[in-house]
């Protein structure tokens, strides 16, 4: 098997998951839009995974590539039926990209918080195993507000609905985070609207607190993730 791994900057890749490819013998292509990549061909990829960056979904005059990102995603889902991942603004692409809708939170989402388990992500094979509340890493300022025609709600909070969502049988996002790793938020606090958005909800020391908290529970984060990335491959294959 072979990924093709979307990355919008370089500090926000696939994280624990790359650890899991490698383990799986599953090669991985990566695209740095940061670096200018340009995107491939899909026909030799096994799966379409697409990452975070502080870009918002509508900011296409800013990040012109934001266009082909989606209709390469539009492709990738409704034409090729790929196997899809999408992880914060990879989740929130694929809502706009298939006729979502995308747009700002009142209060960015920052720090380790609960989600739970839709009653149709109880049954879902994507998250079997997991708790039906769990804490994840969060840190976005923009949420999908209405997901496209015909997808399903998996996982919720209070403060954001749309946590998990699938759309047909192989295509999914996540809001949260769970390629977090022990080097996440020193590596992502090198971005500014990052720190801007964890300052403005954890304060000034928001950092040290954020991984402290992520320290305390990186073991069970890592095998929350375990279970999702194992879960994935049971449905693409």
């Amino acid at each position: 098997m072979k990924f093709l791994v979307i990355k919008h900057v370089t500090v926000e890749g696939l994280g624990i998951f790359e650890e899991f490819c490698h383990d799986a013998g599953i090669s991985v292509d990566t695209v740095e839009l940061e670096k200018r990549d340009s995107f491939p061909n899909l026909d030799s990829y096994s799966a379409l995974w697409v990452m975070g960056g502080p870009m918002n979904v509508y900011d296409e005059l800013d990040y012109p590539w934001l266009v082909e990102e989606k209709a390469l995603i539009r492709k990738a889902v409704n034409d090729l039926k790929m196997p899809y991942m999408g992880i914060c603004l990879g989740a929130q692409l694929l809502a706009d990209a298939l006729g979502g809708e995308v747009g700002p939170m009142s209060t960015p989402e920052v720090g380790l918080l609960p989600i739970t388990l839709t009653k149709t992500g109880l049954n879902h094979p994507l998250v079997a195993g997991l708790p039906e509340t769990l804490n994840v890493l969060q840190w976005h300022g923009q949420e999908v507000k209405e997901l496209p025609l015909g997808a399903m709600l998996l996982a919720t909070s209070t403060n954001c609905q749309v946590q998990a969502y699938v759309v047909g049988k192989y295509a999914f996002g996540l809001q949260f985070h769970s390629e977090v790793t022990s080097r996440t938020v020193d590596d992502w606090i090198q971005i500014p609207e990052y720190t801007a958005d964890l300052e403005r909800v954890l304060g000034s020391d928001g950092s040290n607190k954020l991984k402290q908290a992520v320290d305390l529970r990186l073991s069970t984060m890592n095998t929350e993730a375990k279970l999702l990335f194992d879960n994935f491959l049971k449905i693409i294959l």
